[in-house]
């Protein structure tokens, strides 16, 4: 069985680390997913909205404006199946993530 360690920390946080830890981007593969297949209409972080258009996914900001349009096909791997596409959901996942980041950095 392994051990757990327990750290403790410190109440004290830093006002720049509250906002790191609040703007951080969080999109991961299960979101990307949800967002491709309908699952999702939308997805938030900190300022940033993350919907589907059609193939692609936005990354609009604070007022509305698409910040970066990721084209999904593009991390398109081989078939399993036949008509059937496979896409790197993580690597899609990264390039939505960067640009978030590029535009809470942009602020």
């Amino acid at each position: 069985m392994p051990t757990i360690h327990v750290i403790a920390m410190s109440n004290q946080i830093e006002a720049n680390e509250i906002e790191q830890l609040e703007t951080a981007p969080s999109v991961d593969s299960g979101i990307v997913g949800d967002l491709l297949i309908g699952e999702l209409d939308s997805w938030h972080v900190g300022i940033c909205k993350i919907e589907k258009d059609g193939g692609d996914l936005l990354v609009c900001g604070e007022t509305g404006q698409v910040v970066e349009r990721v084209d999904t096909d593009v991390w398109t791997t081989s078939a399993i199946i036949e008509d059937t596409e496979v896409k790197s959901l993580a690597e899609i996942a990264d390039t939505i993530n960067s640009a978030i980041e590029s535009e809470c950095g942009d602020l």
